[in-house]
Order: C-alpha cells, then structure tokens, then sequence
C-alpha cells in the first residue's frame, strides 16, 4: 500500500515523463518542418544519431545546452528551451515536496497528517494535502509577474525608441545599441512568463528582430537582413498577433526589394495585406511594398491601383503634419506616401504628377531633418528631371550630388542603389562634368578593397 506522499509523488512522475516524452515529439516536429532528417540534424547538432532519436521518443534526458542549440538551429524563438526549464523546475519541486513529506513520516504506514491537522472531519487517509511549500512556490511564480512587466515595459520603450531613431543615426550607430538587447530578450525568453506576457515578450522580439534586419540591410548585409526579418515573421506568428505579423511581413516585402527579389517582395506584401485586414499597416503594406513591387515587375494597371488604394486609405487616417518613422509600428504618413509613389512610377518611366508628390516629400523629410529619406526623395526628383522633355542633367546632377553629401556619414544601401539606378537613366548625358563626378563619389563612398567599376563610362 502506497502511504499519501509516495501517492504523490507517484502522480507528479508520471506527470515529468509525460512532459519529455511531448517535449521529444515536439523537437521530432520542428525537425521535420525545418527539412532535416535525424541524421543531418544529429550531424548539424554534433550528437550521435541515436541520441537525438531517443531524445525524441522521451528515453534520453539531454541537459540544457542540447535544448538550446536545438533551438538555435531550429530557429523556434525558444520554445525548447523555456519547456525544459519549466520540466526541470517541476522535477525539482517534485524531489523538495516527497522530501518534507517524508520527513513528516512516523512510521512505515503513516499518513499524511502534518498537512491535514486542524481540519474538521477530515479523513487523513482520504485527503491529500500539498505541503505549503508548494502553495509559496505559486505564489512567488505570480508576484515575479511584476518584475516581468517592469522588464517587458523597458524593452517595449527601447524598440520603439529604436524605430524612432532609425534614419537619425547611422545604421552601425544603432546596430551597435540593439544587439545587447536582442541578447536580453533570449534571455527573457528562456524564463517563464504569464500567457499575456509571454505574448508581449514575443511581440516585441518580432519588432526588434525586424528592426535588426532593417538594419543589416542598409549595411549591405543582405543574408544576414534575410535572416532577421524570417526569424522576425516566426516570433509574431508565435505572438498570434495579426498587427505584427502584418509589419514584419511589411519589413520583410523592404528587405526582399531592395535585395532584386520582386516577386518576394510582392507575395510577401499581399501576405501582410491578408493578416492586417483593416489593420494600421495596410498603407505602407500597399504603397511601400505592392506598388513598388509591381512597378520593378512592370505592372502599370497594378501600380495605378495601388497607389490610388493607398491615398484612399490615407485620407481615412488622422490628418498629421508628423512624419511617420519608415518601419511604422502605425500608419504611414502622408510624405512618405507620396515619395514612394513617385519612386514607383518612376520605375515605370513615367513622370506625370511625380514632381508634386516629390515636393510633398521633401518638404517633409527636410524639416524632421531625416538623412535618408530627404537623399531618396532628391535622388527620385534627379531622376524626373533626365525623363522630363527637356531634360536638366545639370540639374538632375546638382540633386544627386546634394542626396550623396546629406548621406555622407551614413550607410543606406537603399542610397547607394537609387544612385546607381539614377547613373543608369543618366548615361546619354555621360559627358557632363557633374555626372561624372557623382559617379565618382559613389564609387568612393562604395569602395571596399578592389577597385570599384565607376557608374557612367569612362570620357578618355
């Protein structure tokens, strides 16, 4: 016969094997998903087969570091590892709790009665008590849920301060300030958290994943950008929260245009269009991501009903003089509405009605002082005075070359390539001094190593 506490601790055993044996089945899932068979994973993980095979039928028990670098390889924001914890911390208590009880134990046959006394008509045979040290442990796991929110709050305000200051300072500038708090939210996302927090936790690590990869991309580093905005799009998928899904699709539609991948960057748009409905990224979804899309694919009907949806959805926003920050966590503003329909028909050649929205636009960016923004609008405005009838290449030249020194202490993959896209229209007006001295800043503001191929042909 089983006395009370062995009952117990019969109970909560079968409760941890249950545990890893659905921990196992769920690395068996993600394994599979990401297209690896038990092999190539064990190879990747530098484990025997045979280990991760039992690991995931639940007959072997690796340590922590195993359940990480699972993680890491699986990209899985966590999950494997945060479920160890808790499996760990469930065992530990288990062993704390049969050790009090055995304690309280007089003989071979006794009951539990040290958790029973003073309870009227209570059958100590029958009743089975948690020791109070269980009871305190739930209640320290729910008042901790304070610190987590003092904790959540801070890197919530550092993500969107990160976003606002995005285009004030250098890419590496920020770059540099975020990546110890990426490192601080792994942290966060190994402990345990309350459901509504965990959400959170994972929302924001969406938007600063997604903000890093903005980041790698201006810096010209176009796989690593890849990298953060997928594992950005999995951390919101995991928050199962349709508004950040939408803007990281978004982030994600950005890093594929300026990388050549147009189709990407179209499906990846209509996507985020799909998950935000009637949500606040519809207009940067539409205009900064289909628009310009079909543009570099050549659909002028696609473009037209893109950019006139995007007005139609800014005239249904709060009128603003501010200009919204270009990875938005709200709707985008006018200006930057307006700079990215002309940036698309340019795209297609056209000028018609470009010059206004470029007015808009650089209006607005000159007087919030945004490097970035205010050398695309002028490198856009450079390349509408080459389409126009009588076209002003020194005037055009003037611009661009204004776009280069705005940007000079600053790295904007995005202006590096308008530039060269604006050298390109510019090539039957290659005789002209000041184009060819932008061609030469460019190869010198671009110049790593090797020499770099100058932008217009060479005049000798």
């Amino acid at each position: 016969m089983l006395v009370g506490w062995e009952w117990v601790a019969l109970i909560d055993s079968d409760e941890i094997r249950t545990a890893r044996r659905a921990l196992g089945r769920r690395l068996a899932q993600l394994r599979r998903a990401s297209g690896h068979t038990q092999h190539e994973f064990a190879r990747l993980m530098q484990y025997g087969r045979s280990s991760v095979a039992n690991t995931e039928t639940g007959h072997q028990h690796p340590d922590r570091t195993f359940w990480s670098r699972c993680d890491t390889l699986l990209r899985s924001g966590g999950v494997l590892v945060a479920e160890y914890d808790r499996i760990t911390e469930l065992d530990r208590r288990l062993r704390r709790a049969s050790a009090i009880q055995s304690t309280a134990v007089s003989g071979p046959m006794a009951p539990v009665a040290s958790f029973s006394r003073g309870v009227p008509g209570a059958d100590d045979h029958d009743v089975l008590w948690e020791c109070e040290d269980s009871v305190d442990a739930r209640r320290l796991a729910l008042k901790s849920s304070t610190d987590d929110d003092a904790r959540l709050a801070y890197v919530e305000l550092e993500v969107r301060q990160a976003i606002a200051d995005n285009e004030r300072l250098t890419p590496a500038a920020l770059m540099t300030r975020m990546r110890p708090l990426r490192r601080y939210v792994d942290r966060l996302m190994a402990g345990r958290q309350h459901p509504p927090q965990r959400a959170r936790l994972y929302a924001v690590a969406a938007h600063l994943s997604g903000l890093l990869g903005a980041l790698a991309l201006d810096l010209g580093v176009f796989g690593l950008a890849h990298a953060y905005a997928a594992e950005a799009f999995d951390l919101a998928e995991a928050a199962q929260q349709p508004e950040v899904q939408a803007w990281t699709r978004a982030t994600q539609s950005l890093i594929a245009f300026y990388t050549g991948d147009y189709h990407d960057a179209l499906a990846y748009a209509q996507d985020g269009l799909r998950r935000s409905g009637t949500g606040e990224h519809r207009i940067r979804l539409t205009i900064n991501g289909q628009a310009r899309a079909l543009a570099r694919l050549g659909d002028r009907y696609g473009v037209d009903r893109a950019v006139d949806r995007a007005f139609t959805l800014l005239s249904d926003c709060p009128a603003s003089s501010e200009v919204s920050a270009s990875l938005a966590l709200g709707p985008y503003c006018e200006a930057r509405t307006a700079a990215n329909a002309a940036t698309a028909y340019l795209a297609l050649g056209r000028t018609a009605g470009v010059t206004s929205h470029l007015a808009t636009a650089i209006a607005a960016f000159d007087t919030a002082e945004l490097a970035g923004p205010r050398a695309l609008s002028r490198l856009d405005l450079a390349t509408a005075h080459l389409h126009a009838s009588d076209p002003d290449p020194e005037q055009a030249a003037m611009l661009a070359e204004e776009a280069l020194v705005l940007t000079a202490d600053q790295r904007f993959e995005s202006v590096h390539q308008r530039t060269r896209q604006f050298l390109t229209t510019a090539q039957p007006f290659a005789r002209h001094a000041a184009l060819r001295h932008v061609a030469d800043v460019l190869v010198d503001r671009t110049q790593v190593g090797a020499t770099a191929q100058p932008a217009l042909p060479s005049l000798s």
